[in-house]
């Protein structure tokens, strides 16, 4: 016999990549609880600096359109992914991407990182630190699946080195061999839920041990085979192992909000 579903107002996903959700998936978010998101740049299998500025040109506007006729509270975060970028015309994105932030409606500077390491990820990774230490802009950081503690660890340094302050800076894709690492530095722990990263079955003894003190639960939903309905089901699991409804309100959404500076619906 099922769990009986727990119903949630407050649910907000910290990564979805909506390009490949059809209308039917954003119906299904929406019934199950999921009443915001953060839409995050992708990486593009054409990494030029035009098709980079064709990518976040139609996650403002045509994604967003979208979403918000969907009756999200939606908000996107830009940034030159690191297996997107490119082998020329690097400096010509990082100058157009402060236009973005005008709106309001991108209000954080992601998904970056570092994918396979060397010098023009690095490059591109320290100069969009820079540029949020600027802007006063939240970051959304990930490592690759492969060599994740040891490119976790690098990632952590240059972190450190580009002077952000560390809880403004969600650090994403965390398991249990580097959550307490990220958590250690004063970051934010992403832990995703896709079975590429995390199941929900593992994130719950991993939750219930860490608390909800700077830990964000996402999907990455639309980033390859992902489990859309993971966050509206974790926050059932969670809630069935004895946790607080106050703790599963953070983990599954609350400490998404207020890391982006939103109130709570």
């Amino acid at each position: 016999m099922g769990w009986p579903r727990v119903e949630w107002r407050d649910v907000f996903d910290l990564r979805l990549h909506p390009s490949t959700l059809c209308d039917q998936d954003l119906e299904s978010l929406r019934f199950f609880g999921v009443t915001g998101a953060l839409l995050v740049a992708d990486s593009s299998p054409s990494p030029t600096a035009d098709a980079l500025l064709e990518h976040f040109e139609a996650l403002t506007t045509v994604q967003l359109k979208r979403f918000e006729k969907a009756g999200f509270e939606t908000r996107i975060a830009l940034g030159i992914h690191p297996l997107s970028v490119p082998a020329r015309g690097l400096h010509r994105v990082l100058d157009a991407l402060p236009s973005f932030f005008s709106s309001g409606r991108v209000v954080a500077l992601g998904l970056i990182g570092l994918a396979r390491g060397g010098a023009l990820e690095e490059e591109a990774f320290d100069a969009q630190l820079q540029l949020a230490r600027r802007l006063k802009l939240p970051v959304i950081a990930s490592a690759p699946l492969l060599k994740r503690e040891a490119m976790t660890k690098q990632l952590l340094t240059r972190l450190r080195e580009s002077k952000l302050p560390a809880d403004r800076v969600v650090v994403d894709g965390a398991n249990a061999k580097t959550v307490k690492l990220i958590l250690g530095r004063g970051h934010v722990a992403g832990l995703t839920l896709h079975p590429d990263q995390l199941t929900v079955e593992k994130a719950v003894p991993l939750i219930r041990a860490l608390g909800a003190e700077r830990v964000v639960l996402s999907t990455a939903a639309g980033d390859g085979a992902g489990d859309l309905l993971a966050l509206p089901r974790a926050a059932n699991r969670l809630t069935q192992s004895g946790l607080t409804r106050g703790v599963v309100s953070r983990v599954s959404g609350q400490n998404a909000r207020a890391f982006l500076g939103l109130g709570s619906v």
